[in-house]
């Protein structure tokens, strides 16, 4: 059983949307009640490439970016839409079987 999920959020900067996306997927976490450790870090488009985490999630205009960063992306397309934020997390969780469909 997976004991932590390390996400990184990816902005240009690393500091103004991704902080903001950090705060919203730590929200999304309490919402589904995830039964592992998840640590949420924020960074840039150009540290990304070679951080190392489970799951990167950013906004469509880095997506093509980090296309081959080896590792798998969530693309968010509204930053402050915390049903899209939370629904993408939760099916990404689904589809890799660390949740169940019905836990919430």
């Amino acid at each position: 059983m997976l004991k932590e999920l390390r996400i990184m959020t990816v902005c240009g900067a690393g500091v103004g949307t991704s902080t903001l996306l950090r705060m919203n997927i730590n929200k999304a976490f309490k919402v589904l009640n995830a039964p592992f450790n998840v640590r949420v870090e924020h960074t840039s488009i150009s540290r990304a490439r070679g951080a190392r985490c489970d799951l990167i999630v950013s906004f469509p205009t880095f997506a093509k970016d980090l296309a081959n960063v080896g590792v798998d992306v969530i693309i968010i397309d509204n930053l402050i839409d915390q049903d899209e934020i939370t629904t993408k997390i939760k099916n990404y969780l689904i589809e890799k079987k660390l949740i169940n469909k019905k836990e919430e």
